[in-house]
């Protein structure tokens, strides 16, 4: 019998497959932005505590995936003002080896089948969303490093 997870994992895959887009991500500037694959994709928002709790472990994520794929920190639904205000009073969360957008429109509803934060989709060299992960994990773990780097790269 089908449960739940499978018929969304399904759903995911049907739709999900087609090309990571972009549409209404920005940088903090408001300057538009665009998910190159392979990426690693995190939604995130100021008010999520597991969101703020795994951002460590993503940058360890990007530092041990050495520039061969790029980790996104997508903030779902807030402004600027409120995301650099957050920043300001926990810098220790940010590093150089993540890319920090905002999706101020909540696109990722829409383009990545988001139910909620912290979601983190998986992308491909060819720019395809390849899984998405609803909630936390270990991301700076070497056998959650491994099993990605075998997701999304060649």
């Amino acid at each position: 019998m089908f449960n739940r997870r499978t018929i969304l994992f399904g759903i995911f895959m049907c739709f999900g497959l087609m090309k990571a887009q972009a549409n209404g991500l920005t940088n903090l500037q408001d300057q538009p932005s665009t998910i190159q694959g392979p990426a690693v994709v995190n939604f995130w928002a100021t008010w999520c505590a597991p969101c703020i709790k795994e951002l460590p472990d993503l940058e360890l994520l990007g530092q041990k995936l050495n520039g061969q794929a790029t980790v996104y920190l997508v903030n779902f639904g807030e402004n600027t003002k409120t995301i650099e205000a957050f920043k300001a009073k926990k810098p220790e969360l940010f590093g150089d080896h993540t890319v920090l957008l905002k999706d101020a429109k909540m696109s990722g509803l829409k383009v990545y089948g988001l139910r909620g934060v912290p979601t983190t989709v998986l992308i491909n060299t060819s720019g395809e969303a390849v899984e998405s992960i609803q909630g936390m994990k270990d991301w700076g773990a070497d056998d959650i490093v491994s099993e990605i780097k075998a997701k999304i790269l060649p």
